[in-house]
């Protein structure tokens, strides 16, 4: 019967068991201490990625509806047409963003050979002689910025250029395909580059038509010039402005109340543990902290501090990703951006941006953002609580002038400017709050940015001009 099989096998293993209890003890007691040694070992070199958990967190408790791409940050502010010795250009005009979309969407080519990449003159013969349209950014782009900006099909080697900050573009006679150059004024190299679809070709072949039309109005240059090797002077800085007077809008925009709510908002997203965060209020300002990190809020300027104690370690680590893409993360998972910003500046451990309103940037120094990473841990955030409705149709608009570029000149020589502290001058927004609730007013002017005094009004509203 099967019941007396089952029974012999029952007996057949105990007598084996009790035969070989010795080893059979002797392997499992082994097998017991090797689990044992490696959970032990996982336990002890165990590091959790704090930003992926915290990022989880803040994400759950602080939603983003949209979130930026390099692609919408990394924006041009301005476009000159070279033609022979004329200049045309265009302020807070939407073609701006034309030539935005264009280069996102034309996917481009190095052109090998020694001759392609090569130091960089701007008076050199061979731009003076063909029409060309510079594009301008703000800030210098690194290679692997750029690579995603311009959508390149071919490898960048190291020998290719950084800090790249504008690319020239003109269209072959031969081919009628696109080529041009990027370049960069701070390292004096550029690149010879070629487009490999069509999507630049009817702005490009464009450019004399919005000249007959108006669309594109006469320029200037100015250059801060250095005396360079052997007495010959060497082009630093070149900057471009609108030969006459220009006409701009004035637009009148209502924001977002700021309130609790909006700290609350912010103190969720930020800290780790919004629950440990304790607050204080001392004239205007509001602080709020948890032992490892500080908000400070200032009620006058509407804006707030972000500073991490962790992140105060050994500032001199080089980071292994580029403060663009880190201050891009962070931004689009805790709490977002609010309004469009563009990037303004970078440097090795920090990204800045400037609010961006009609193709124009605002260049209060209250409204600007800046992140600062050490060992690639945020150290400090910084940024405007003032979110304008954009959505929203501006009222009270109108059409206001502003100085020409003869008169900025004019200005830049006259007054005690020292060139080597002129980094930039260019138009855009200040920003005002009204006496209304939640207005604020966008005035178009002229700034500099001199020495360190950071962005300022070329030309004082009250009849004193210029830095004394």
């Amino acid at each position: 019967m099967n019941w007396l099989k089952w029974i012999t096998h029952a007996k057949e293993v105990i007598t084996f068991f009790k035969k070989n209890y010795e080893h059979i003890k002797s392997i499992a007691l082994t097998v017991l201490i090797g689990m044992s040694l490696v959970l032990t070992w996982s336990l002890w070199t165990f590091k959790p990625s704090y930003p992926s958990l915290e990022g989880a967190r803040i994400v759950k408790k602080q939603e983003v509806d949209i979130e930026a791409s390099v692609k919408q940050l990394v924006y041009p502010t301005q476009v000159i047409y070279h033609s022979g010795d004329e200049l045309y250009g265009l302020e807070a005009s939407n073609l701006m963003k034309e030539f935005h979309m264009g280069l996102n969407e034309t996917k481009f080519t190095f052109d090998t050979g020694s001759r392609n990449n090569r130091a960089f003159d701007p008076d050199e013969k061979f731009l003076r002689d063909n029409k060309y349209v510079e594009i301008i950014f703000p800030a210098g782009m690194s290679q692997d910025i750029y690579k995603e900006i311009f959508s390149f099909e071919s490898e960048i080697q190291a020998t290719k250029p950084q800090n790249v900050d504008r690319i020239f573009l003109y269209q072959n006679k031969m081919t009628d395909s696109i080529e041009g150059y990027l370049v960069s004024y701070q390292n004096k190299k550029m690149q010879k580059i070629r487009a490999t679809n069509n999507q630049l070709n009817p702005l490009i072949r464009d450019m004399d038509k919005w000249v007959d039309t108006g669309n594109l109005i006469p320029y200037i240059q100015y250059d801060i010039e250095d005396d360079g090797k052997e007495g010959q002077a060497e082009i630093l800085r070149r900057f471009y402005f609108p030969k006459e007077s220009l006409s701009l809008t004035r637009y009148t925009y209502f924001s977002k109340a700021t309130g609790e709510d909006t700290y609350e908002m912010y103190k969720k997203a930020l800290f780790k543990d919004p629950l440990a965060v304790k607050s204080a209020s001392d004239k205007n300002q509001i602080t709020y902290a948890d032992g490892t990190a500080a908000m400070v809020v200032n009620e006058l300027q509407n804006r707030f501090t972000f500073t991490n104690f962790a992140g105060n370690r050994n500032p001199n680590t080089t980071p292994n990703i580029s403060p663009l893409y880190q201050s891009l993360d962070y931004i689009n998972t805790h709490a977002g951006w609010g309004n469009p910003y563009i990037l303004s500046g970078l440097s090795t451990y920090s990204a800045n941006f400037w609010l961006f309103v009609e193709n124009l940037p605002v260049l209060d120094p209250e409204m600007q953002m800046s992140l600062v990473w050490y060992e690639n841990e945020l150290k400090e955030y910084q940024r405007s609580l003032v979110q304008l409705q954009l959505d929203q149709q501006s009222y009270l608009s109108q059409k206001v002038n502003i100085q020409s570029g003869l008169d900025v000149i004019k200005e830049l020589e006259e007054k005690d400017y020292n060139q080597n502290y002129v980094q930039d001058v260019r138009i855009g927004f200040t920003m005002k709050k009204q006496k209304e609730p939640h207005v604020y007013k966008l005035e178009p002017q002229w700034f500099i940015n001199y020495d360190a005094k950071g962005w300022q009004p070329l030309f004082s509203q009250t009849g004193k001009e210029g830095f004394n």
